[in-house]
């Protein structure tokens, strides 16, 4: 969940995270991880990470729990080292963030990037390889620690011309494949859990169930949050729900790997008034959510409550 209150020095962080807690007692939801969106250079009038909403949310400490990371980690790479030529100073700082932000509460680090493409004007484009120097550092704090990563990554299978409804910028007119770079960050710490966020929602089309079985069955320290919303383009074939039900080969993905997937809704929350791009998000959640219990409905209930919550609560290692 992503409550955003805004930049300025009177940004409202209590009027989202009070929906959000209005949103969960009306959706049959117990628990929420909040964490900022990944932040870098392009797109960006400002960022904002844990500091921002950490008042508000440690007063639902049986409700809510928070990740962070997003606008500050994640712009040490971006923005400082988008080439990859990382300092040792550079290196001591992000440490000192990273366990900065667990010192804090954090119960991990999200959410992170390494491609995010950008939807629509002023929505924020970053493009790293998945062997940053800084995110393989990640890795290894995470392990130390025992949390887990909430990583964004739009997977490009293989190099192609930019899909004609990402043409606009910041995005690039070619995408080059980065599958390799994300499986060396996969391999370099094998204690490191990495929630893959957003599968099910495509909006390049190579995350495919086939894709998603091959990647889960080479890495077991490789977990995905469900986002049950339809990627731009039309990818509605990388996502798991049919109007007649679950689609088969998504289905036998789920019956091989129950243990691997939480509910990760990507829902945004907005203080009253705003028209930012923020708000035209939170528009979607609505749809998220009911998508979701469809969902989940259609699953075994044994498999159904794994990924509902049993998941959640032993990754995230959540009270319960």
């Amino acid at each position: 969940m992503h409550p955003f209150g805004g930049f300025s020095p009177n940004a409202d962080y209590r009027s989202p995270v009070d929906e959000l807690l209005d949103t969960m007692k009306g959706n049959n939801m117990s628990r929420a991880i909040v964490m900022p969106t990944p932040q870098g250079e392009s797109g960006n009038r400002g960022s904002w990470d844990i500091e921002d909403f950490i008042d508000v949310i440690r007063r639902h400490p049986d409700r809510l729990a928070f990740m962070g990371g997003g606008g500050s980690l994640n712009k040490m790479i971006h923005a400082e080292s988008p080439d990859g030529k990382v300092s040792d100073d550079l290196k001591a700082r992000f440490r000192k963030r990273a366990e900065d932000i667990l010192a804090k509460g954090a119960i991990g680090f999200g959410e992170m990037s390494i491609l995010h493409i950008s939807l629509l004007p002023g929505h924020v484009y970053e493009s790293v390889g998945g062997d940053h120097p800084l995110l393989l550092l990640l890795a290894d704090i995470a392990a130390e620690r025992g949390v887990p990563i909430d990583m964004h990554f739009d997977l490009v299978a293989e190099d192609i011309k930019t899909p004609e409804w990402l043409e606009q910028p910041p995005n690039p007119p070619e995408m080059k494949r980065n599958l390799n770079g994300f499986e060396r960050l996969l391999t370099h710490n094998r204690k490191a859990v990495i929630v893959w966020a957003h599968a099910g929602s495509d909006n390049i089309g190579h995350w495919t169930a086939a894709m998603t079985r091959d990647m889960l069955r080479k890495h077991p320290n490789l977990y995905m949050s469900l986002r049950l919303n339809i990627g731009r383009g039309g990818h509605v074939q990388n996502n798991p729900l049919a109007p007649e039900g679950l689609k088969p080969q998504w289905m036998e993905v789920f019956r091989e790997f129950p243990d691997r997937f939480v509910i990760g809704g990507d829902q945004f929350f907005a203080p009253p008034g705003n028209r930012g791009l923020v708000s035209k998000f939170a528009k979607a959640g609505a749809a998220i959510r009911k998508r979701t219990n469809v969902f989940l409905s259609r699953l075994p209930p044994d498999i159904a409550r794994k990924i509902a919550y049993e998941n959640a609560i032993r990754i995230y290692k959540l009270k319960p």
